[in-house]
């Protein structure tokens, strides 16, 4: 197994009241589908000869309209609730990201920063969280947070010491080194699969030991009818990682594009509303939708990254073909709090305004970084990041 394959660890979000990552299809108009599948995302990894290509699917019953952020750096945040200390998290964006967003502004889905750290995000119905103690928590705003500060899987896994995360997902993550990580929270604590632990660069929506048991088992043969489809799913993106055979990087995204259609039912693949692979070497996003089922590609390196530019924002339905890093426009607060308040609504999910509109306040007051004056009043030309050594997280 490649060394990218070996490595693996992950972490969790939630969202703003309720959490409905690949939303159940119980609440959607749509009949359910066979079998009654509710959270179908799956993820993967590919190792394209030390080239990291992370593919993941959004799989629900109903449409589900996506936003996607280019998130600047230099932008200095706090998370929204206290630790039992009364410890708040503050850190400033040490990197910018692209993230692609069921919600909203800073509340991740999926994401990929500028050092080619990219993620995904699965329902996991076995979670148990930490208990709150001293580290501050940070709920949804996690994944942000992680895309905003760290470079390597190492660096994610370190979090773990800083903020606590309160979630009911579970998360694969790689860098562009090639390390993998899957990060679990069960039985009250944070579980990290690693090294000798990880059989494969996949995830789906099941608990990953008991995923790795169970394609372990059938492998050989390749009978997995009898499983259940977040089981199915599994096996079949692990097949596939494991016999990818590397190839020029347009094919390498064709071969993800690929495995992500074929790992899914046969029979319910109106069920996926998103498709996105992130090529972390060279920084560029591809995806599709339900909608527009085109493969269009976002450089993440073709924007302005710094803090006094506006964060900027695009629809993933956008009906341009090809390259549509040119189509972004500036943030927009009443179009984001139009698409916050739509997936609610037509999620058929309960949200409290008040506390709705106290989180957008919140990402809206982030400010730009100052950087201190030198005694000569030149600006500085680097600072500590909050809660992390100069080296990296603390």
């Amino acid at each position: 197994m490649s060394r990218m394959t070996k490595r693996l660890s992950v972490a969790a979000t939630s969202l703003l009241v309720i959490t409905a990552t690949c939303a159940s299809s119980r609440q959607s108009p749509r009949p359910d589908p066979p079998e009654a599948e509710v959270e179908d995302c799956s993820s993967l990894v590919l190792d394209n000869a030390g080239q990291a290509i992370f593919a993941t699917n959004y799989d629900w019953s109903g449409y589900s309209p996506g936003m996607i952020f280019i998130n600047r750096r230099g932008v200095m945040k706090t998370g929204l609730n206290p630790s039992t200390t009364g410890a708040y998290a503050e850190w400033t964006a040490k990197y910018a990201s692209i993230s692609f967003s069921l919600i909203g502004y800073q509340h991740a889905w999926a994401g990929m920063n500028e050092r080619g750290l990219a993620f995904s995000t699965m329902r996991l119905d076995d979670t148990v969280n930490q208990q709150s103690d001293h580290r501050p928590p940070l709920d949804w705003m996690w994944p942000q947070y992680i895309l905003d500060t760290c470079e390597t899987v190492a660096d994610v896994i370190a979090t773990g010491a800083l903020v606590r995360n309160y979630t009911v997902d579970h998360h694969l993550l790689v860098d562009r080194f090639g390390d993998v990580a899957v990060i679990e929270f069960l039985n009250g604590r944070m579980v990290v699969h690693t090294g000798p632990d990880l059989c494969t660069a996949a995830l789906t929506n099941t608990k990953y030991a008991s995923s790795c048991t169970s394609w372990e088992l059938r492998r050989e043969t390749g009978y997995y009818s009898d499983f259940d489809n977040s089981v199915r799913r599994f096996c079949r993106a692990a097949d596939r990682v494991e016999s990818f055979p590397p190839v020029a990087t347009e094919n390498a995204i064709a071969y993800a594009f690929d495995t992500l259609w074929k790992i899914y039912h046969p029979d319910l693949h109106g069920y996926t509303q998103w498709s996105i692979v992130f090529d972390t070497e060279n920084l560029r996003a591809y995806f599709k939708t339900s909608r527009t089922p085109e493969v269009r590609w976002i450089d993440l390196d073709s924007f302005n990254h710094h803090c006094a530019q506006p964060a900027m924002m695009l629809d993933m339905d956008v009906k341009y073909p090809g390259d549509v890093s040119w189509a972004f426009t500036p943030y927009d607060s009443d179009r984001n709090r139009a698409f916050r308040e739509a997936y609610f609504v037509n999620g058929g999910f309960p949200y409290d305004v008040a506390e709705m509109l106290r989180q957008l306040e919140h990402i809206e007051s982030y400010s730009c970084f100052q950087e201190p004056l030198r005694p000569s009043g030149r600006r500085q030309r680097s600072v500590k990041i909050t809660g992390t050594s100069d080296a990296g997280w603390g």
